[in-house]
């Protein structure tokens, strides 16, 4: 009993670590790509019992996950930068707050160069 409660939910902690989970799908804008890196924290426990006279049994198993944004990808014009987003209180919120931010300083340094050849 305890075993497949394990294998089930080690089962379904593997559909959570997926590639697509670790290294997210690209978001293009313009000439820019970028490409989300997460870091992926599980943990999960199992136990189970019977009493005393044997006649009851049990078992159960819990578990849990933390996907953390850690970086972006930036690719522009083969141009591949890492920006580091771990810091001391980096969440969800705080990732989507950067991404405008991000395209906007790759789209304006393409036009620069671009304005600097004419």
């Amino acid at each position: 009993m305890l075993d497949e409660l394990i294998e089930k939910m080690l089962t379904n902690l593997k559909k959570i670590v997926e590639s697509e989970t670790v290294i997210g799908k690209p978001v293009q804008s313009e000439e820019t790509t970028i490409i989300p890196l997460t870091k992926i924290s599980l943990g999960f426990g199992a136990g189970s019992g019977e009493s005393q006279d044997k006649k009851g049994e049990g078992g159960a198993t819990g578990g849990g996950a933390k996907i953390e944004p850690v970086a972006v990808i930036t690719v522009h014009k083969g141009e591949v930068k890492i920006v580091n987003l771990k810091k001391k209180s980096t969440d969800y919120s705080q990732l989507m707050e950067k991404i405008p931010s991000i395209i906007d300083k790759f789209s304006k340094k393409g036009k620069s160069k671009e304005n600097s050849k004419e």
